[in-house]
């Protein structure tokens, strides 16, 4: 029975999918990509210094949902951009091709142990970003065309700041959501 017990402790830890249904506790495959500003500093799924950051895959899913937990306060940016390695050592709100929401643009003061969803909707005529603070809807941007392709969830950051990303839900449990009809942004690779 020991030994049962030790194989069953050393099958969670290196395949924990097998364990737990819905996919939580599995590795994330969304991650930070290499694409970053010279200045941002990435540690597993912490995002801080000065910059620009770009995740590993872009959005092709109707609806999905990810999240940022606030670490230390700063100033922020949160959305999706068309991948470019141009200005990655500025500010989203700097940037050509970006849809974001600026830590400014939430008129609350934010602070630590905050967290800041994402809710991007592709299924209307014209795509849709809501930022949520602490499960309740502070933001709607309707997208205004400017973008075409491929976007990729980006963050930028400055001032201290450090936030703790989460893409999937699969690290850990979504702290307020996805909201209903929407999941954690799903992992593709091109296979061509």
């Amino acid at each position: 029975m020991e030994q049962l017990q030790k194989l069953c402790c050393c099958l969670r830890v290196y395949f924990p999918c097998l364990f737990e249904p819905n996919g939580n506790g599995s590795t994330p495959l969304v991650s930070f990509s290499d694409v970053k500003g010279p200045r941002v500093r990435i540690s597993n799924f912490f995002v801080t210094g000065h910059g620009t950051a770009l995740v590993n895959v872009p959005v092709i899913q109707n609806r999905a949902y990810w999240e940022f937990k606030i670490i230390e306060t700063g100033s922020f940016c949160v959305g999706v951009c068309e991948p470019s390695k141009a200005s990655l050592d500025g500010q989203l709100s700097d940037r050509k091709r970006t849809w974001a929401i600026s830590s400014k643009a939430a008129k609350r003061d934010l602070k630590k142990g905050d967290t800041i969803g994402l809710a991007y909707d592709l299924s209307d005529i014209r795509p849709v970003l809501k930022m949520y603070l602490n499960g309740k809807v502070a933001k709607i941007l309707k997208c205004n065309g400017d973008m075409h392709g491929d976007v990729y969830p980006c963050v930028s950051v400055a001032g201290g700041c450090m936030l703790e990303a989460n893409f999937e839900g699969s690290l850990h449990e979504f702290q307020y959501g996805p909201p209903q009809g929407y999941c954690g942004i799903m992992y593709t690779r091109d296979i061509l």
